[in-house]
């Protein structure tokens, strides 16, 4: 996912977090490595490392376009939820990009629109 830092929190006591823009939106998420300078362009890897559960923090939803927000509750997303497998892994499209997660209680009828609600984000730059 190719985002641009719109924020920087060195003094977080769990480590750095950024805010960032994208194309579907923006959010905030904590950065692994050396924090870069402020407005720089980074393409990353979007880890969300919530435990996601069907009709909790996750749901069916009416719109189908890409999206993302950051607010007090954390990053919302609404995006393709492309495949769940047996033991729960899912795959996610946001924009294009793939983000992979933890999923409990999905039926596994093939693509659908999904909103969720993540609290634990983390970005890691990607070398290109």
């Amino acid at each position: 996912m190719r985002i641009t830092l719109t924020a920087l929190h060195p003094e977080m006591p769990d480590g750095p977090w950024v805010g960032f823009s994208c194309a579907v939106g923006n959010g905030r998420g904590q950065w692994s490595g050396p924090l870069p300078p402020l407005a720089s362009e980074h393409e990353v890897e979007l880890a969300l490392e919530d435990g996601f559960q069907w009709d909790h923090n996750l749901h069916a939803s009416p719109s189908s376009a890409p999206r993302m927000d950051w607010s007090a509750d954390g990053l919302r997303i609404n995006a393709q939820l492309l495949q769940v497998d047996s033991d729960g892994g899912a795959a996610l499209s946001i924009g294009g990009s793939i983000v992979l997660l933890s999923l409990q209680g999905a039926s596994q009828d093939g693509p659908q629109w999904v909103e969720l609600q993540a609290r634990r984000v983390a970005l890691y730059p990607v070398v290109l």
